[in-house]
């Protein structure tokens, strides 16, 4: 089966239930088009993580708990901090999402379908909802 077949149509979900399931991951949502994974950290809080398929590409997204009503509220001295730690990461970038109408800094990777397989995704996986929820914790820190 070709890689753009995996995850493909009603492929996109047995191919989640099968890499999932090998890694002993516990699925929260799945459906032809998107997944949906929660973990539970050791920091306390838990972390989720959207899986979209798109054409080519499958976008990996952990969004954080730093949302704000409007662009004009974003603190732009955090998101020079964020884009600053893009240099630093060899997997997943911060960018800022609009979700449910707000504005929030998410831990992103688009993959290639080609490039995609089980251990290259919970790799990607892994190292989203670490960087999500170390993120999390230093913004905890600096605001108590």
């Amino acid at each position: 089966m070709s890689f753009e077949n995996l995850f493909s149509g009603v492929n996109f979900a047995t191919t989640i239930q099968r890499y999932c399931g090998s890694i002993g991951w516990k699925i929260a949502d799945l459906d032809n088009n998107r997944a949906v994974l929660r973990f539970n950290m050791d920091s306390g809080r838990q972390q989720t993580l959207f899986i979209l398929r798109y054409e080519s590409t499958v976008e990996f997204s952990v969004p954080s708990v730093a949302a704000f009503d409007s662009d004009q509220n974003i603190p732009h001295l955090l998101s020079t901090l964020l884009l600053q730690r893009n240099a630093e990461r060899k997997v997943g970038f911060w960018c800022i999402e609009k979700i449910s109408g707000k504005y929030m800094y998410s831990c992103m990777h688009n993959a290639e379908l080609q490039l995609l397989n089980e251990s290259y995704f919970a790799a990607v996986v892994r190292a989203l909802v670490i960087e999500c929820d170390d993120f999390e914790g230093t913004l905890s820190r600096f605001l108590n």
